[in-house]
């Protein structure tokens, strides 16, 4: 089996943490194939005063301006791609880019997405009901302007936002901040106005920061089966560049069992197992994964005794499986015993000539092996998977 789901040993304790690591505690909200990101969570807070700390937090990160930055996770700085300010190595967002940023820490963009260019920020918006045509009134609003395939910026509480790549005369290196320059193409015809809905500005959000890790060899198998929204714990360590590479990562919540594997459903898409003191817990296995597909080759069958290590948020997911124990399986061998005996047969005539009989017995013996050992080996002892020294995990 792949070892997809098997907890590396220390990676779920946490008096394992490595040592001179730095944690943050969040939900997982995607998972590439380089990197995880985790949104920590917040204050409960209204959603103004949650983009007001956003876009302070980003003018003061004093990122640049980089085509692309920001598109490929929502809230959190890239490289881009080929186009102004892009150099392959330098982190930071472009117009929409930062927009989706200061939008995601106010709950108005969900965390870990991609980000599509400003026309599809805004088509997103409208479709789910946040925004609508015309500027915002009032002292509580929030407006967005778009020159549809080439700018976006906003206007929170009054203040502007956004980046300065060109627009308003501002510097064409500028990442976001505050435009403190008044914001000349808010007047602009060229802009669209869209604001976002009074309804939407009055709830209460806790969303936090999006933080972006590069996993370690050794947690790409537990990466491969938490779910989106679980609670996590990440130990990192932060380099010379600025990249944050997880080094530990603890599910919250975990929770492990032993008992006895009971039954296997249909198209081995759950298993039920019973614990030592009767009780019975039932375990999903997502379709396709590799928890499924050792319940449908029959390395987990009923009768073994297992240990289960799992999550019960957002949804019961099972982490691990070893195979502690196998039950016994009767197999019958045979041998066979010769037995002589010496008789004198007389034929016609007067001579005798001895002669002899011999007839076969067949005793039968009975053995027990357990399922998946196979017998002692020319050398001595036995090989094999399931046994309790190690077990088999998946």
């Amino acid at each position: 089996m792949p070892a997809l789901a098997l907890l590396a040993p220390g990676l779920a304790v946490a008096g394992s943490l490595p040592a001179r690591t730095q944690q943050v505690t969040g939900v997982l909200t995607s998972l590439g194939g380089y990197s995880f990101t985790v949104q920590t969570p917040g204050r409960p807070t209204g959603v103004i005063n949650a983009l007001t700390r956003a876009a302070s937090r980003l003018s003061a990160e004093d990122y640049p301006y980089v085509w692309g930055g920001g598109h490929a996770q929502a809230g959190v700085a890239s490289v881009g791609e080929k186009g102004p300010g892009h150099n392959g190595r330098r982190r930071g967002y472009d117009c929409s880019g930062a927009v989706a940023a200061v939008l995601v820490a106010g709950g108005l963009w969900p965390a870990g997405q991609g980000v599509p260019n400003d026309a599809g920020v805004i088509r997103y918006l409208l479709a789910h009901g946040e925004i609508a045509a015309g500027a915002g009134v009032g002292p509580r609003e929030v407006t967005l302007y778009d020159d549809p395939g080439v700018h976006i910026f906003m206007n929170i509480d009054g203040r502007f936002f956004g980046t300065s790549d060109g627009g308003g005369g501002g510097d064409r290196r500028g990442g976001p901040g505050w435009l403190d320059d008044g914001a000349p193409d808010a007047r602009s015809r060229r802009y669209r106005r869209y604001h976002f809905l009074p309804s939407v500005l009055r709830a209460q959000t806790s969303a936090g920061y999006t933080l972006a890790f590069q996993p370690s060899p050794q947690l790409e198998a537990l990466l491969g089966a938490l779910p989106d929204g679980a609670q996590v714990r990440v130990a990192y360590r932060s380099t010379n560049q600025g990249t944050m590479v997880a080094q530990a990562l603890i599910p919250l919540g975990e929770s492990t069992v032993s008992g006895t594997v009971q039954a296997i459903a249909a198209g081995a898409a759950a298993f039920t197992v019973t614990t030592p003191s009767g009780q019975s817990l039932t375990f999903p296995a997502p379709a396709g994964g590799a928890l499924m597909q050792a319940l449908a080759d029959g390395q987990v069958v009923v009768g073994d005794t297992v240990t289960v290590s799992s999550i019960p948020q957002p949804t019961l997911t099972v982490l691990a499986l070893t195979v502690t124990a196998t039950p016994p399986v009767t197999t019958t061998s045979t041998a066979t015993q010769t037995t002589t005996t010496q008789t004198t047969t007389t034929p016609t005539g007067s001579q005798t000539t001895p002669g002899t009989t011999t007839t076969s017995t067949t005793p039968t013996t009975t053995s027990t092996t357990p399922s998946g050992l196979s017998p002692a080996g020319p050398g001595g002892g036995s090989a094999g998977l399931g046994s309790s020294n190690g077990g088999q995990g998946f």
